[in-house]
C-alpha cells in the first residue's frame, strides 16, 4: 500500500511538468500568443497563472537564445535593458 502512494505521488508530479512544456513549445513557435501572454503577465501575474507565466518566459528564453526572436524582440545583449545599479559594486572598494 506504502509503495502504491509513493508511485502516485511521483507519477502526479511526472505529469505536473509536461503541460508547461507543451505550453512553451507552443508558444516559442507562435510569437504573437507568447507576446500577449506576456504581456498579460506582466500586468497581472496571478490573475493569468504561475504555470502559464513561467511557460512563456520559457518560450521566450529558447527564442532568445535560438536566434529566433522576432524585430520587437532583443537582438543582442547591447539590446537589453540596464542593470539596475543595485547589482553593481559598492563605490569605495578597490
Amino acid at each position: 500500500m506504502r509503495c502504491v502512494l509513493v508511485l502516485g505521488a511521483v507519477l502526479l508530479a511526472a505529469c505536473g511538468e509536461q503541460p508547461a512544456d507543451n505550453l512553451a513549445d507552443a508558444l516559442a513557435a507562435d510569437p504573437v500568443r507568447l507576446k500577449a501572454l506576456r504581456a498579460q503577465c506582466a500586468a497581472d501575474r496571478q490573475a493569468t497563472g504561475e504555470d502559464a507565466c513561467r511557460a512563456a518566459a520559457e518560450a521566450f528564453r529558447r527564442r532568445f537564445f535560438s536566434g529566433e526572436a522576432g524585430p520587437d524582440e532583443y537582438q543582442t545583449l547591447a539590446d537589453l535593458p540596464p542593470i539596475p545599479p543595485s547589482f553593481e559594486e559598492p563605490e569605495g572598494t578597490p
